[in-house]
């Protein structure tokens, strides 16, 4: 029931802040939650005996998020990776930790960083273009409906393992119910949320966002297995962490921004 309860709250509270949050707003929202998610993501690579720099890390996920309110994205978030990975580079040259650790603790947090800033402030950078929050809805909603029937599914009648070594849990019954839910979900809401939109379109859309998601998914399990932990953290009653919730979203949030990038630029 906590499950069901944080998932209703959690997607009431997103529908409305996509389609009618101020830009500051989404922005704020999204820094909070890949503030989170970095977090997140040092605490698995601290467990994995990596040393991470958590105050630059911080930092620049904020700054690369709100790259996301900028009109030239690709040019502000370019100049933010690089003045990122400079300062990391810098930073930990000279904490007087021994060199052994260097590569580890650059490497780790830098990768932790653009993990889960980059791909939300191409969301908000979507939401904000004309046509945007519908889009970014419509893949929010591929998102929930392909994760929800690759559960449900798996769980009752999936048999055949999808990939036992990253996540037993995972079937190739429900891997297939997902993508055919996704598909399905957007020949539904292709009318109202992408108007000028082929259903033969919308169904090619449906199904990358849906992949991207899964393999975003398992790129989580991935992480987590790797570090010896079931859920990446208890911040979202129910349903484990932070990174737990936006996993499949981080892969899925790139497709969307190409997608608008094709269609309107």
């Amino acid at each position: 029931m906590t499950r069901i309860l944080t998932a209703i709250v959690l997607i009431a509270a997103v529908v409305g802040l996509i389609l009618w949050g101020h830009p500051y707003l989404l922005a704020a929202i999204a820094i909070a939650t890949a503030e989170l998610a970095v977090w997140e993501f040092f605490r698995l690579a601290e467990a994995r005996g990596s040393a991470v720099l958590r105050i630059p890390g911080y930092v620049f996920t904020a700054a690369i998020v709100a790259a996301g309110i900028a009109r030239n994205l690709s040019l502000c978030l370019l100049g933010a990776v690089v003045f990122f990975l400079m300062v990391l580079l810098t930073v930990r040259l000279f904490s007087g930790q021994e060199l052994s650790s260097y590569f580890g603790a650059v490497s780790s947090t830098f990768l932790g960083v653009l993990y889960a800033s980059v791909p939300l402030s191409l969301l908000i950078w979507v939401c904000l273009q004309p046509g945007g929050r519908p889009l970014a809805l419509f893949g929010l909603v591929l998102v929930w409906t392909g994760d929800t029937m690759a559960f449900f599914v798996g769980s009752t009648v999936g048999r055949h393992k999808l990939a036992p070594r990253i996540s037993p849990g995972k079937t190739w019954e429900g891997t297939a119910a997902s993508l055919a839910s996704a598909i399905a979900a957007a020949m539904l809401l292709a009318r109202f949320l992408l108007r000028g939109t082929g259903y033969g379109e919308a169904a090619i859309l449906a199904a990358t966002v849906n992949v991207a998601a899964q393999i975003g998914d398992l790129a989580e399990s991935a992480l987590k297995r790797s570090a010896g932990v079931k859920d990446s953290s208890q911040l979202v009653p129910g349903h484990g962490g932070v990174l737990d919730r936006i996993d499949a979203l981080l892969f899925a949030a790139p497709v969307l921004w190409y997608y608008w990038l094709w269609k309107w630029s």
